[in-house]
């Protein structure tokens, strides 16, 4: 029963992973660093999250096969919450997640809120 409950599910954890995987590619260029990509597979709601990294902030995406994301970015010099932003999509090629996305990013690189 409980196999039957995970397959209701709209993302797998796999694909979560892979999804990460897929943005590490350009961080590079824009400075980030992709510290970490860990999975859970042995709960009630598979998750997976990334850690990532530039010279004034730290950040996490924490996604669930909810296709619940959580977008968390800290600032160094303070620790200050500068992004702390929950999304709810239906899959990993949701308009809104990309958005978010590049939001994070551009959070990563600026946590002061300057451009």
């Amino acid at each position: 029963m409980a196999g039957d409950a995970m397959n209701e599910y709209p993302i797998t954890v796999d694909e979560i992973v892979s999804w990460f995987l897929s943005k590490g590619s350009t961080l590079n260029d824009l400075g980030v660093t992709m510290a970490n990509v860990c999975a859970r597979r042995d709960t009630s709601k598979p998750s997976a999250f990334a850690d990532f990294d530039t010279d004034n902030a730290i950040g996490r995406i924490s996604a669930w096969v909810s296709g619940e994301f959580d977008f968390q970015v800290l600032r160094r010099s303070d620790g200050s919450d500068v992004l702390m932003r929950h999304d709810h999509v239906p899959s990993l090629d949701a308009p809104s997640l990309e958005a978010t996305y590049v939001h994070f990013l551009r959070m990563m690189k600026h946590p002061s809120g300057t451009v």
